[in-house]
């Protein structure tokens, strides 16, 4: 069915809801056209079909199921309770490509993902039901349940591709610092560089926007250069005043596919005379997770390099204690969501306390994200955490400010 033949049947089952509550769940199913390319399109009609075959038999039979696209399907899911019932659906959808289809003589993981929305709460015409279904589905790939209900305001700004690929060729972008504190010696130890794009037409851009640009259409491995050379651009200069100082930069599991990103981190290091052992590369838990195995064998080279490895966000992410053993990492930072709730919620400061714990028990060490108050700060001491940053340790400054406020010290 194609896109004007489901806004049709859309539309009437929307006349026909009144304001009955249905949902709108899209599955997409992943690796397809890695089968294809492999298998040919025979063999990838033949997934379409034991896929399309898998997900009539897990809906309901009132449920309606239309396929518009070769890896890409439609259920009308009518007469929901509440929203936590069209999420029973989506997680029983998901969790059904969780083993093999099996066809003729193959047998393929096909995992999907899926996301929903639900009439009238989340739009009450075709086009914005779908729309929003397709921005659940892009969070539920981000997820490892694989699925996920349309959150309110959770539509991202749309940038164009040629916007960032100009501001990168352009050098338009700008790198901020954000201070890293020693709790035990009380004092500035480094500074995390964060990327940030102010628009001359819209202004400022979230970094989670232009990150995600940049990583869905290939431009992730030039903005990766530009962040390299831009924090040890300033880093080198600001470290002239103090060589304990440490630089943090954020890193992409999507470069690690690189062959030459060594090379490019260790050329960079040598153009800004930066040594290696004063720089930590940080990569989140979530995005480690995605292909263990590869990040494992990359994260080894670059500290075989001589850098350090922080896991980001650590405490939010899926990651197996078999799987951290084996990352070669030098620190956990603790996420801020457990950071930010200690004070108020036991549970999220025994979180902490274990993470401070098994951080240690591994020779890592630990920094908290997220500080915003002095008390927060003093637990954390007590707790025997190494570094914090946070709004209360200081906000993150341009590089070319702090650079030229440690030049008049």
């Amino acid at each position: 069915m194609n896109r004007r033949a489901l806004a049709r049947l859309l539309g009437e089952r929307i006349a026909q809801a009144g304001d009955e509550r249905f949902g709108i769940m899209l599955v997409r199913v992943q690796r397809l056209q890695e089968f294809r390319l492999v298998h040919g399109y025979d063999a990838s009609d033949a997934v379409g079909e034991a896929a399309h075959a898998r997900l009539r038999e897990v809906l309901r039979p009132v449920d309606e199921l239309v396929q518009v696209a070769e890896n890409e399907f439609i259920a009308l899911l009518p007469a929901l309770l509440n929203n936590g019932h069209a999420m029973l659906a989506a997680s029983r959808v998901a969790r059904a490509f969780e083993t093999p289809l099996l066809f003729e003589h193959h047998s393929v993981m096909t995992p999907v993902a899926v996301g929903v929305s639900i009439h009238p709460e989340h739009g009450v015409d075709a086009t914005t039901l779908l729309r929003r279904a397709e921005i659940a589905l892009r969070d539920a790939k981000r997820m490892s349940e694989r699925c996920a209900l349309y959150s309110p305001g959770s539509e991202r700004m749309m940038v164009p591709y040629e916007w960032l690929h100009e501001a990168l060729r352009t050098n338009r972008l700008e790198a901020h610092f954000e201070p890293i504190l020693d709790l035990r010696r009380n004092d500035v130890c480094g500074y995390e560089s964060l990327a940030r794009w102010n628009n001359v037409e819209i202004g400022p851009i979230r970094p989670d926007v232009f990150i995600r640009l940049a990583e869905d259409t290939g431009l992730i491995a030039e903005l990766t250069r530009w962040s390299l050379n831009a924090t040890f651009r300033h880093a080198a200069h600001i470290r002239a005043k103090d060589t304990r100082l440490r630089f943090s930069v954020n890193i992409s599991p999507r470069v690690f596919g690189q062959r030459d990103l060594v090379q490019q981190i260790t050329s960079a290091l040598s153009v800004w005379d930066m040594p290696a052992d004063a720089v930590t590369l940080e990569v989140t838990e979530s995005a480690l997770m995605e292909d263990p195995d590869a990040s494992i064998s990359m994260l080894h080279t670059l500290r075989e390099a001589g850098l350090g490895i922080a896991i980001d966000d650590f405490g939010a992410g899926y990651s197996s204690l078999a799987y951290l053993k084996q990352f070669p990492a030098t620190e956990l930072k603790i996420d801020r969501s457990f950071v930010g709730d200690m004070r108020h919620d036991v549970r999220s400061a025994r979180v902490v306390r274990a993470i401070i714990d098994l951080g240690h028990q591994l020779d890592l060490q630990v920094v908290a994200e997220g500080v915003e108050d002095a008390e927060t700060l003093e637990v954390l001491r007590a707790l025997g955490c190494d570094r914090a940053q946070g709004f209360h340790i200081g906000r993150s400054t341009p590089a070319s400010f702090l650079l030229d406020r440690i030049a008049t010290v």
